[in-house]
């Protein structure tokens, strides 16, 4: 079968789409990854076709780092601006390419959401993945854009109710406009169209992130997807690596806090009195610009899967990816959430004992991160191990592309 993978977002969101693709090309499948231009290199070079969908992410981020932060409302104004500017071309964009393609079916993941859409108007399957329990409608927890974990369920009720609102208000119009260019009715509200009638598999493990009761089996779990590179790290970083003790990592992504400048002084000032050794990921902030302390090393892309083994402990802004990729490492985490699903994903692994107590990005200070890092350095570590072990015996992508095989045979046996 012929399957669109499409994905619009950072690095985190379109890695496990070519874990994915590759797991559909074992299983004799053709799979098409549909996602921002700035990612085609990567893609092709892992002899996976590619298409092009929406814009260059890494770019608008750094055009719109003011949009990168933890205050609901410039967070709104954001996104709403985006949207408007950008989610009525992804309907034909990606129209085209699955019908091209001639697909039998299309997977959806970070923020593509006219799959579901092109689906319908195609008549064709479509499964969304979900990268995080966070994004699901819950009385256990609020909605992704509010920061705050922990509350009752009556406060997290409301607050989903709220967020629905401001979801039609964000991206709503936007949507609908992107359903007419191809043909299809406006829908009612944006987040029961996503994720109230939709085929969705959580992508996270359900130990760590169990399901709410009141969902009674309305979405599945896959466990991680994880992409194993077929590369080796450089040899100069893995020389290094062996010349010591395991460095504390510390790399945030597509995050920078706000300031670059502000997270490097706050990260040198808590890590040197330890007199660790440091590895600075740079990421798509930048981080680790301007000179290092001695003794440190900065690195502008490496594989989790294959760094953080080698590491003592990892730092980082809670992103699904590089959260799970610390999880299977066993290696104990320090966890400082700027946005969306890392607030939701630093206080689940505090609660089990797998991260240390969690402090945004924004608010940190170099004494907090110092007694983070000492504390994350203190955790048990059988927790963490037997976390570790089962995720390596885990295979989300195969049990997602078993279940779209499921998927379209079922469609293609229908009346």
């Amino acid at each position: 079968m012929r399957v669109v993978l499409a994905t619009v977002g950072s690095r985190g969101d379109v890695q496990p789409m070519i874990a994915l693709a590759l797991a559909l090309i074992r299983a004799g499948h053709q799979p098409i990854v549909a996602a921002p231009p700035n990612f085609a290199g990567w893609i092709q070079s892992l002899k996976i076709a590619f298409a092009p969908l929406g814009q260059d992410m890494q770019a608008w981020l750094a055009a719109n780092n003011q949009v990168l932060t933890s205050n609901p409302l410039s967070m709104m104004q954001g996104m709403t601006r985006y949207f408007g500017e950008h989610l009525p071309a992804q309907f034909t964009e990606l129209l085209a390419t699955t019908e091209g393609a001639g697909a039998s079916a299309i997977v959806c993941a970070g923020i593509a959401f006219a799959a579901p859409s092109v689906a319908e108007k195609l008549s064709i399957p479509c499964l969304t993945v979900a990268y995080s329990t966070s994004i699901l409608p819950s009385s256990v927890h609020p909605p992704p854009t509010i920061p705050w974990q922990g509350l009752p369920a009556w406060m997290n009720d409301l607050l989903w109710r709220a967020s629905n609102f401001a979801s039609d208000a964000i991206a709503g119009k936007a949507f609908n406009a992107g359903r007419a260019a191809i043909g299809l009715p406006p829908v009612r509200q944006l987040t029961a169209h996503l994720y109230g009638s939709q085929s969705i598999y959580i992508a996270v493990d359900a130990s760590l992130f169990p399901p709410d009761p009141a969902w009674r089996g309305r979405y599945r779990y896959s466990g991680f997807i994880y992409y194993d590179p077929p590369a080796v790290l450089d040899p100069a970083l893995d020389a290094w690596l062996a010349d010591g003790e395991p460095p504390i990592f510390i790399g945030f992504g597509s995050m920078s806090g706000g300031s670059v400048d502000r997270m490097s002084a706050i990260l040198e000032d808590a890590v040197v009195g330890s007199g660790r050794r440091c590895l600075v990921g740079a990421g798509w902030g930048g981080l680790g610009g301007r000179a290092l302390p001695s003794g440190w090393r900065m690195v502008k892309e490496a594989p989790h899967a294959l760094l953080f083994p080698r590491t003592a402990v990892v730092v980082h802004h809670g992103g699904a990816g590089t959260t799970a990729n610390a999880l299977r490492a066993g290696v104990p985490q320090v966890i400082l959430p700027l946005i969306l699903d890392q607030f939701h994903h630093a206080h689940y692994l505090h609660a089990l004992g797998l991260a240390a107590s969690p402090t945004s990005m924004e608010d940190v200070t170099a004494s907090q991160l110092a007694a983070a890092i000492h504390e994350a350095l203190r955790l048990p570590v059988a927790p963490r191990r037997s976390v570790a072990e089962r995720l390596r015996r885990s295979d989300g992508a195969g049990q997602i592309v078993r279940e779209l095989e499921a998927l379209v045979s079922a469609r293609a046996g229908s009346p």
